[in-house]
């Protein structure tokens, strides 16, 4: 199993610098967009939900006076907004969230019978759109049920919409869909998570392949790792550590003299290369030289007892619900309004938003045409046909002229007089003997 965490020393996304040059990573999940994108140190955490807590405050207090003001336009009575001790803090929208994240784990375990990658993938679904949302702007409720049918599907384990549907209460077919590309561009449409359960059971056959193992014991200890994995969920430790670290401390927990015995024999058993060689490049020397898992035992030991200590105090299933229904009951009155249906701001900024998207199908409408007129005229105008029967139709000869003087059959002649023209001639002679004109063509060939 990969530990190592060099390539990036403090967890966080990787930079352009980084990325620019192509080096091999020393795994898989080292070149993923998981580790590349949603990597990141607790204070940088703390830091990113700050700002968007005091952001959001300031939006809603913001809509909610547009809200008032549309509401008294129309002559309906309002509330004052609320003030801004009502407002929700960081640890209030993480609790929240919690509650919500462990929603997903009862409807699919209870609810669907769906497996563990559905689970674990809706849950980090939800935690990152909260990333980049508040909870005072999408209510969870809201976007739970989005993020577990989004990871159906991801995950290649699709439910119909009736049927999923049918497991929420006041929940339509419209909900998801209008939230659902909400969720994926939140997500910037990177699906593919990389669970800590998978890890888990490679953990369980690594300890196997040792001199003596335990099959047993193990087999008891990943049952019991796997619950606290469950509990893993529920916190930030996918955001920090790797799904390897994860696992492997989950398994410390649930059993320490299994995973410390496993971790003495493999550094017992490594013996760095010292000895020269003509025929060995550097590279694989420095393949020979490279630590277990890329750090030392005594790093790694330090790294598990973090990841024990957060799911210890983090990661209880035992949620005070008072505590959520009372900040649930106060988030009634500081979300945003923009965002409810019904409400005067809302249905003023959809009607802007038809209003924008009819002009904009409008001006595409009118660029095309205009587009389809400039190919269809490379060659110069359209012509018209005359749509009346009795219109004069145009000659398609041009008219003869003799000496400047326009010549029509039986009306003139070369000195401006008339001239008849017989019915079996081909027409008269000019000066210059030329033949202009001519009524008949009864004797092609015979001199006039």
């Amino acid at each position: 199993m990969a530990l190592s965490d060099q390539v990036q020393p403090e967890a966080g996304p990787s930079t352009s610098s980084s990325s620019a040059t192509l080096q091999p990573s020393p795994s898989p999940y080292h070149e993923s967009s998981q580790f590349r994108h949603w990597r990141y140190s607790p204070a940088s955490l703390t830091l990113i939900r700050e700002e968007l807590n005091a952001k959001s405050v300031e939006i809603v207090a913001k809509n909610t006076e547009l809200e008032k003001e549309a509401q008294i336009s129309l002559g309906h009575s309002y509330t004052d907004p609320p003030p801004p001790t009502a407002y929700l803090t960081v640890s209030d929208e993480l609790l929240l969230l919690r509650f919500y994240c462990s929603q997903i784990s009862k409807i699919c375990r209870h609810g669907f019978g769906l497996p563990d990658i559905v689970e674990t993938t809706a849950i980090s679904y939800l935690k990152r759109f909260y990333l980049k949302n508040s909870v005072m702007e999408w209510h969870p409720k809201n976007i739970m049920p989005t993020c577990l049918f989004l990871a159906c599907k991801t995950t290649n384990y699709p439910v119909l919409m009736d049927q999923f549907i049918s497991k929420f209460s006041k929940l339509t077919p419209d909900d998801i869909i209008d939230t659902e590309f909400l969720v994926a561009q939140s997500l910037g449409f990177e699906f593919w998570i990389r669970s800590s359960e998978k890890t888990l059971r490679g953990w369980s056959l690594d300890l196997q392949n040792q001199p003596n193992p335990q099959v047993d014991v193990i087999q008891k200890s990943l049952s019991e790792a796997l619950k606290y994995l469950s509990q893993s969920l529920l916190t930030d430790l996918e955001f920090i550590y790797t799904p390897s670290q994860i696992s492997l401390a989950c398994f410390h927990i649930s059993n320490p003299k299994v995973i410390e015995d496993f971790l003495d024999f493999r550094y017992s058993s490594f013996k760095p290369n010292t000895t020269p060689s003509l025929d060995e490049d550097q590279e694989s020397k420095d393949e020979n030289n490279q630590l277990p898992y890329g750090m030392t035992k005594d790093r790694l030991l330090e790294i598990l007892s973090d990841i024990e200590k957060v799911i210890k105090m983090d990661g209880s299933i035992d949620i005070d619900m008072k505590k959520v229904k009372e900040i649930d009951k106060r988030l009634k009155n500081c979300t945003n309004p923009e965002k409810i249906p019904g409400t005067a701001l809302y249905v003023k900024r959809k009607r802007e938003k038809e209003v924008n998207e009819a002009a904009n199908k409008a001006a595409k409408t009118s660029k095309a045409a205009r587009a389809t007129l400039d190919r269809e005229s490379v060659f110069g105008s359209i012509l018209s046909i005359p749509s009346s029967n009795n219109s004069p139709r145009k000659p398609l000869s041009p008219k003869v002229t003799m000496n400047g003087v326009p010549v029509s059959a039986g009306v003139m002649k070369p000195g401006g007089a008339e001239v008849d023209l017989e019915d079996d001639g081909m027409g008269v002679r000019d000066e210059n003997g030329i033949v202009l004109g001519g009524k008949g063509l009864k004797d092609v060939g015979l001199p006039l």
